[in-house]
């Protein structure tokens, strides 16, 4: 369960969140659709743990998140872009990451690496990827180590339609197995297919 409970944040006196609240059941894909700058990201990092909030309370499966101080647990996540080291290989890079926590094998991540249809690029350095490739690396490294949570900041950015079609059915997947999944997207279609619940932020306001 996550319970985000009258938060607000802003900077420097421009308001991006206003008195946002919702609550999500575990096992359902949950949509965030609205213009740029409406807000979006600046949610998933919140309950994610990345930004201060000013005032309200989150809760992920039981604990309060707090920045600096408590992050989300048991989740994989795409904000943003995140980058990887461009003179490794793709299967370096998630090594690299997967040895932070030590919950999975080299082997986990090669059949991680099959699931994105990456497994014939592991070997390859990541500056010799496509845009396409660097987002399936992106998808990879968040779900490798089979987490509760996914939090998906437009994760079909890049990708052509046969790998649209691949990761719409893979996140699929992962929600009738019971992972929660968040998930921004600039496309209707995708919303429409993956989520059970969409919430429209305009102006830092939230609309079911």
């Amino acid at each position: 369960m996550i319970k985000v409970q009258n938060i607000n944040k802003s900077i420097k006196h421009h308001t991006i969140l206003n008195n946002i609240s919702l609550s999500i059941n575990p096992g359902i894909c949950v949509g965030f659709v609205g213009p740029n700058g409406s807000g979006k990201t600046m949610l998933l990092k919140a309950i994610c743990g990345f930004t201060a909030i000013n005032d309200g309370e989150i809760w992920v499966e039981g604990k309060r998140i707090l920045f600096s101080k408590k992050y989300i647990d048991n989740a994989g996540i795409i904000i943003e872009q995140p980058p990887f080291i461009n003179y490794l290989t793709g299967m370096d890079n998630l090594s690299i990451l997967a040895n932070i926590q030590k919950k999975i094998t080299k082997e986990d991540i090669v059949q991680t690496l099959k699931k994105v249809d990456l497994a014939q690029a592991k070997d390859k350095k990541v500056k010799e990827y496509s845009l396409g490739m660097k987002q399936r690396l992106r998808i990879a490294q968040a779900i490798m180590e089979n987490p509760n949570i996914l939090v998906l900041d437009e994760p079909f950015n890049g990708l052509d339609k046969k790998s649209v079609i691949e990761i719409q059915e893979l996140l699929l997947d992962y929600k009738k197995n019971g992972v929660t999944i968040l998930l921004t997207s600039h496309d209707d279609r995708q919303i429409n297919y993956l989520c059970d619940l969409v919430y429209e932020l305009n102006g830092g306001e939230l609309v079911e």
